[in-house]
């Protein structure tokens, strides 16, 4: 009975669908440090080194002859990043609020 039983077990594991064990996609964010454009754009697109490109309203397309074509930084062509990847750093960049006018910091001493 037992052998029975674990044949059972071993047969449904191998006809789980293979979503079951798919990995999840990793979000924007993760692709954003995974690629290491926050070394130039900063953590949160704020630009520094390079362009800030936070809070900006690109096209896909825009934003992929950015990225692929670029005239400073190094080109991201489709073998490195995938345009899925592409969008889902967009998608990040899109949900990056705008910083607070500087007049509302108070530590900036602008009362």
């Amino acid at each position: 009975m037992r052998v029975r039983a674990f044949l059972i077990v071993i047969a449904g594991i191998l006809l789980l669908p293979a979503w079951v064990f798919a990995a999840e996609e990793p979000d924007g964010r993760a692709l954003y440090l995974k690629y290491q454009c926050w070394q130039c754009h900063g953590y949160e697109g704020q630009g520094g080194a390079a362009a800030r490109i936070a809070s900006k309203q690109y096209s896909f397309e825009a934003f992929a002859r950015y990225v692929r074509h670029p005239n400073v930084m190094p080109a991201y062509p489709a073998e490195i990043l995938t345009d899925a990847d592409l969008r889902r750093i967009l998608e990040f960049i899109m949900t990056i609020p705008d910083p607070a006018p500087l007049k509302d910091i108070p530590l900036l001493g602008n009362d």
